[in-house]
Parts: C-alpha cells; structure tokens; sequence
C-alpha cells in the first residue's frame, strides 16, 4: 500500500487541473535572490525584488517590478547600489498547478557606484515559474536578463535570479 502512495500524491500535484484563468488577476510577488552584472563596475550581490502581474487574458499579463540590488565589483571604494524599476507583458501558460511564462519589457536602473551616479535604460526579458499551492498562494521563481542601453562601459548585461512567494487575487 505505501508503495503507491508516492506515486499518487505526485501524480496528483502534478496533475492537469481547470485553468485557474489568470483574466483580471492581480498577483503580488516579494522575491530575493542573486544579482550579477558585467563590466567594470559589475559584480555578484544580492537583490530584493517586489513584482506585480495584472491578467489581460487567460495568457498574457502585464508586469512591474522594482528592485534593490547590491553589487561587489572589484573595487576598493566599496558596493555598487542600484535601484530597478521594470515593465512589460509576459505570455503564460496556465493549465496546471505550474504555471511557466516568458516575457519582455523595458527597465531602468539608477546605479550608485562608488565613483559613479547614472540612470541605465534597458531592454529586458524575464522568464518565471508560479508553482500554484493553494487558490490564492503560490511560490515563485523568475530569471531576468537586461541589455542597457547607456552606460555600458561601466555595468553590461544585468541579471537577476529570484525565488519568493505570490500572492494572487481575482479583480
């Protein structure tokens, strides 16, 4: 008997259930993670992160995000801050408790380092995952990658790996 135990309880997790139609849903996500950039002023760090999603449809949302991350490049003086503010429309594919979505936007980030203050616009795009735990609860995982336009001698690629909680709610 408790050899089928597993199987059915992973079975049943994983298991196709009615679209949970993410139309006219409001989702909240704190998340933390690690933030990595490139070039002279670039380094590993931390981030913080709170995130929105607002259902169009059953499959495309619109986002925001905005951020604190804190870089140590190799420099002496001290960490690089940066400030982060995001937005865009992400597709997803919601037909099980896990719901993957892809999507792209414009960002802008304020970097405090410790020679330089700019303001970085940027292209980005931005992959998650919202395991769905209960109606309104999920946890979630979400990947950025952005391409600033300006400012690039002193930061290149900026990305963020991120994992929280969501809290979702139908408007």
């Amino acid at each position: 008997m408790r050899a089928f135990i597993a199987p059915i309880a992973l079975a049943a997790l994983l298991s196709p259930r009615p679209a949970l139609a993410l139309e006219r849903e409001l989702v909240l996500s704190p998340r933390v993670g690690f933030a990595g950039s490139t070039g002279p002023v670039g380094g590993p760090g931390a981030t913080v992160e709170l995130g929105a999603h607002y259902g169009l449809n059953d499959a495309f949302s619109l986002y925001a995000v905005g951020g604190y991350h804190l870089a140590f490049p190799d420099d002496p003086r001290g960490p690089r801050h940066g400030a982060t503010l995001a937005a865009g429309a992400v597709y997803a594919l919601d037909v099980l408790r896990i719901v993957p979505y892809v999507g792209v936007g414009v960002r802008g980030d304020l970097m405090l380092g410790p020679r330089d203050r700019w303001i970085t616009p940027a292209a980005e795009a931005r992959v998650g995952l919202r395991w769905l735990l209960k109606r309104g609860f999920a946890l979630s995982f979400e990947g950025a990658y952005a391409f600033p336009f300006v400012g690039r001698d002193l930061v290149a690629d900026l990305v963020t790996v991120t994992v929280g909680v969501s809290f979702l709610r139908d408007l």
